[in-house]
């Protein structure tokens, strides 16, 4: 069902899509995915964030009392990897954070996992360790940080975003949407907007062996998950759609009457680009994906994809909306 990275584009399938409203949802698979699906297949080798926190065997704390914005200490041993995702959200000690790349946390250690703040006027502790959250980076943050970290791991080596930058993108969405919090915190717009939130993906459904989504949102590209296993997929579920119905709440006013580019362009184009690996904070690789207009980041585990997120490079108020034939193929470097 997973799928490998050097022959990406012939190796998914797109469905039919889901509307609701301005959002539009294709569904991705890989082949024989749905056959394993009916069939039992394998469940994943590991344990998500969701399933972990509030276990004692497993603690997300500040690096020590002081803590440090970027930086947070995870304690596993829970005898099992656990996947963090691009994006995810975790909640309390001194404030909110969201994480910088897709990991998958080894067992029976400890990791020093980078991170951003996406609670700005806070700096206090408001539990002891790190709770869940149900808070997941909408697609324009998400794209501003992996182009953000892409850049700095060509150049320093280093997982660091640009906090700056990520709290002036949530306070542009905190004020296009009014959604005032005090603390300016990302979790606040979420919880503001819950009631609309869940009407706009109420009729979106997980459909067996699906392992990915594509995005489009006024018909323009604006994100792709992808996963190694469709349970994975079915239980971020909720969680990965409400940030897309976010993203689809500040583009009001945006009309394109066709698809761009098409869904199956966009992944030719994922398949054509530059893919360059980098040591993963824990388990696995880095994967940083470079397109002629896409960005994209995700985590390797022999030569698989355990996770690719994957934006458009244009801004927020570009409108061509559409991806350009790659101008030249780049050599894969893996």
């Amino acid at each position: 069902m997973a799928v490998n990275v050097k022959s990406f584009s012939s190796e998914v399938q797109l469905g039919k899509p889901q509307k609701r409203g301005s959002l539009t949802i294709y569904p991705i698979f890989a082949p024989d995915s749905q056959d394993q699906q009916e069939s039992g297949a394998e469940p994943p080798d590991y344990l998500l964030l969701e399933e972990v926190l509030g276990l004692s065997t497993f603690e997300i704390g500040e690096v020590d009392e002081s803590g440090d914005v970027n930086t947070v200490i995870i304690n596993n041993m829970t005898g099992q990897p656990v996947l963090i995702l691009d994006g995810e959200e975790i909640a309390g000690a001194k404030q909110n954070r969201m994480v910088n790349a897709t990991i998958l946390v080894a067992t029976d250690c400890k990791t020093a996992v980078p991170v951003s703040c996406v609670e700005q006027g806070r700096w206090r502790y408001d539990t002891d360790k790190f709770q869940q959250s149900d808070t997941f980076g909408y697609s324009t943050l998400r794209r501003q940080k992996a182009e953000q970290v892409q850049r700095n791991l060509r150049e320093e080596q280093s997982f660091a975003a640009d906090q700056g930058a990520i709290w002036a993108e949530i306070n542009k969405c905190d004020s296009t949407l009014h959604t005032d919090s005090p603390t300016a915190a990302l979790s606040d717009t979420y919880r503001r907007r819950d009631s609309e939130l869940n009407d706009m993906i109420d009729d979106l459904n997980h459909q067996p062996g699906q392992i990915g989504i594509a995005v489009y949102i006024k018909n323009r590209f604006t994100c792709l998950d992808l996963f190694s296993n469709s349970e994975t997929l079915g239980k971020l579920w909720t969680r990965l759609l409400k940030s897309y119905a976010v993203e689809a709440l500040t583009a009001r006013g945006r009309s394109l009457k066709e698809p761009r580019p098409t869904p199956a362009s966009l992944i030719k184009q994922i398949g054509q680009s530059e893919y360059l690996t980098y040591p993963s904070v824990s388990l696995g690789l880095d994967l940083r994906l470079s397109g002629t207009d896409i960005v994209g980041a995700g985590l390797l585990v022999d030569e698989t994809i355990i996770h690719l997120s994957v934006f458009p490079r244009e801004t927020e108020e570009a409108t061509a909306g559409d991806i350009n034939p790659p101008r030249r193929r780049r050599r894969n470097i893996y």
